[in-house]
């Protein structure tokens, strides 16, 4: 079973549209992109490894795009909303809301559909989010996998009004300090002569004790690094802007960049397992391009050029929309094609694939309208915050550096 996910992190570009702040439609548009890849990444078991075809990609780190693309569009959102704590407390009700009743539903469709192992520790952890709290596999993974990143995403929202109330200079000595420490950290970890913790056992999704892949990958400290990329990237938006006639070129190069850093980042990842460590192996594997992810961001946050006019369209942005509620359906609906009807073996891996594919479009469709959406409104309506200064006027760059 695979643990992705990542939520898919679950901040859109729609929540601008509680501010005055413009809607990015474009980043709502690269979700969509972002969630079909972690949809690829598990149709593994439909029998369709997408990496062996796709020159040894890891597409289930997209779900670093999702952190990433979450702390710039929340920055975005709601910078200088946090004037009390009136402000702080129903921002983490409006976000919880907005992930709890769409886990919720998943939640149940996969305890009825696949009949996991529970215990009272893990479904507590699960229906509170809080399952990646307790880095193990065996809690991350107990019941509808991906939910795992949603767990992540609601210490990010705890943490963001602490570090949004601070000064620009104060937010990017976060930023650092807390980066360095991390990403030093596991560092360290190439200098031991063993690992850390425990081994995995033969069945690590059902470990329910840390290891050292289960802490750097599912850990909300450790995956803070690429929440606060995304707000260190908003930071630099606010303040200096690419020129509107270099932002078609920066947009492909960003693109090119990734394209070209993934299809070497199986090699990268294993050089770290040969010659560093098992932790920073999978840390490298699971958030390694984030940096390219913040670049993206970046560059498309620019609301010009003409890959932002592409990715503007209608179709695209409800993709973008929808993406949450397909993020959290799709591996529930392919475990239940390939062990409770065995598609696969009756009408082979393509016909499985695409019928997973449709029924988890058909499916989020349906959540993203009757639970998502009136969820995130009643929030919004219940929880309402102070509206704030609109964005001050940027400093125009002819280029990124």
């Amino acid at each position: 079973m695979t643990a992705v996910a990542g939520n898919i992190a679950v901040d859109d570009a729609q929540s601008a549209k509680a501010t005055a702040r413009p809607t990015l439609l474009n980043l709502t548009a690269l979700r969509a992109f972002a969630a079909l890849s972690i949809f690829i990444y598990h149709l593994t078991e439909l029998g369709i490894d997408a990496s062996r075809s796709i020159r040894d990609m890891y597409l289930g780190c997209a779900v670093s795009f999702f952190f990433v693309l979450s702390g710039f569009v929340l920055a975005y959102s709601f910078s200088g909303r946090f004037l009390g704590w009136r402000d702080i407390r129903n921002f983490i009700l409006q976000r919880f809301f907005r992930l709890w009743p769409v886990h919720m539903l998943c939640f149940f469709l996969a305890l009825v559909a696949r009949h996991p192992p529970t215990s009272l520790f893990t479904a507590y952890l699960a229906t509170t989010l809080q399952s990646s709290w307790f880095p193990t596999y065996g809690t991350a993974y107990a019941y509808n996998g991906v939910s795992w990143s949603i767990s992540v995403e609601l210490f990010f929202y705890l943490a963001l009004p602490l570090i949004l109330i601070l000064r620009p200079n104060q937010i990017m000595l976060v930023v650092c300090g807390w980066t360095f420490a991390v990403l030093g950290l596991i560092a360290l970890t190439a200098t031991l002569p063993g690992p850390v913790f425990p081994p995995p056992s033969e069945k690590p999704w059902l470990d329910l004790y840390v290891t050292d892949a289960s802490l750097v990958h599912l850990f909300p400290p450790v995956r803070m690094v690429e929440f606060l990329s995304g707000i260190a990237v908003y930071q630099l938006f606010r303040n200096r802007r690419i020129s509107n006639d270099w932002v078609t070129f920066c947009q492909v190069a960003a693109v090119v960049c990734l394209v070209l850093w993934a299809c070497v980042h199986a090699e990268i990842t294993q050089f770290f397992a040969d010659h560093a460590s098992l932790m920073a192996s999978v840390a490298y594997r699971e958030f390694g391009l984030y940096p390219l992810f913040a670049a993206i961001v970046y560059v498309f946050a620019h609301q010009s050029g003409s890959l932002t006019r592409v990715l503007s369209c209608r179709v695209l942005v409800f993709c973008g929309e929808i993406s949450f509620a397909f993020y959290m359906i799709h591996q529930v609906v392919i475990h239940v094609l390939a062990y409770n009807f065995e598609i696969r073996q009756h009408c082979g891996p393509t016909v499985a694939a695409i019928s997973a594919g449709v029924l988890s479009l058909g499916f989020s469709i349906v959540l993203h309208r009757t639970v998502e959406t009136p969820g995130m409104d009643w929030a919004r309506k219940k929880f309402p915050m102070t509206r704030r200064a609109p964005l001050s006027a940027p400093v125009i760059v002819g280029a990124v550096a």
